[in-house]
């Protein structure tokens, strides 16, 4: 799985000059889900890509159901919009909150381990940016425009 997300890594590099992605802080009875992926390190909010004509709203919901199975109560509230320069494209990230409701078993080859982790008990090993997203939430930080 890793050399197939190297590879795309690539393609979109030398095609792609601008991509748009979603990921979404998924709460639940005072929880926050979080997704170790297949392909690389540490703890991550769920989240993909934004497919052709699909609106970023119908991108979070349908990355929820196949990442982890679940379906929210009501839907997303957009938190911010993030700007990334990665591989010599241009990212747009929309970040969403969202509070889950009914959570289905699925398996997906993308995601190794997904966990409900207490908000103030956070796993040591979360990616840099899935941080400052949840201080930025909590109101630890101010809000960036950079991912």
């Amino acid at each position: 799985m890793r050399i197939y997300h190297v590879v795309k890594n690539i393609v979109f590099s030398l095609l792609a000059k601008r991509t748009v992605g979603v990921r979404i802080l998924l709460i639940k009875d005072e929880k926050i889900l979080l997704v170790k992926h297949t392909y690389q390190p540490d703890w991550y909010t769920i989240g993909g890509g934004v497919e052709s004509g699909e609106t970023p709203r119908q991108a979070i919901e349908r990355e929820l159901q196949e990442e982890v199975g679940v379906v929210l109560n009501a839907p997303p509230e957009l938190f911010s919009v993030y700007y990334s320069r990665n591989e010599k494209r241009d990212d747009y990230i929309i970040f969403y909150i969202g509070h889950a409701g009914a959570q289905e078993l699925v398996t997906s080859s993308e995601i190794a381990e997904q966990q409900w982790f207490p908000a103030n008990q956070l796993p040591p090993d979360l990616s840099p940016a899935t941080r400052r997203r949840i201080q930025e939430y909590f109101k630890e930080i101010e809000i960036s425009e950079r991912w």
